[in-house]
């Protein structure tokens, strides 16, 4: 029993770590999103614009994806605190 405590609270503090991660992470993949997507709009060659327009959506769509990892950390970080 004490080791199982012990091996959930290791298991927390491990996803307590990723989870700090991601909320660093997060507001940087907004931030370079905006920072492609102000580039695209300052750019006149339209293959450029197109490609940055490109890079900016991939960082919101990288965003999302953090969002969700961290969603699910969290659900779980609940649930194992729930089982001690």
């Amino acid at each position: 029993m004490k080791d199982q405590i012990k091996s959930l609270q290791e298991r927390i503090k491990e996803i307590e770590k990723v989870v700090e991660v991601l909320i660093i992470a997060i507001p940087k993949e907004e931030s370079s999103y905006k920072f492609y997507l102000e580039l695209a709009n300052s750019i006149e060659h339209e293959g450029s614009r197109r490609m940055f327009i490109k890079v900016a959506n991939q960082e919101l769509a990288h965003k999302g994806m953090l969002e969700m990892e961290l969603k699910k950390l969290q659900q779980e970080i609940a649930s194992l605190k729930s089982e001690r």
